[in-house]
């Protein structure tokens, strides 16, 4: 993942707010494919949140750094780990960007 990198949410997963918790739930046609909710921490909530299709991940990580107290390269390597996960479920895609700008 490079820090300018920048990725935006697929609309197969809406975010919902159960019991205090933030839930990823997959809203694929097939229901072979929704076996499984997500749910994420208050950091990982927070990043999902920050996810726009616009702000790269040097942005996002900075703002939760500012957050949250915890150290930037601790951020860093728990952001990638979420980024892998989000990916392999799908539930976020890399936004091609052309001539500095996201397309």
């Amino acid at each position: 993942m490079s820090p300018s990198t920048i990725y935006a949410k697929s609309n197969d997963f809406v975010q919902r707010q159960v019991a205090g918790e933030c839930i990823l739930v997959p809203v694929r046609r097939n229901l072979t494919e929704a076996n499984s909710i997500y749910v994420l921490n208050e950091t990982g909530a927070a990043f999902w949140n920050f996810i726009d299709g616009a702000r790269s991940m040097t942005s996002i990580e900075q703002e939760l750094v500012h957050e949250y107290d915890v150290g930037a390269e601790q951020l860093h390597q728990d952001v990638e780990t979420l980024v892998t996960d989000l990916l392999s479920i799908r539930a976020i895609h890399e936004v091609p960007v052309h001539d500095g700008s996201a397309a």
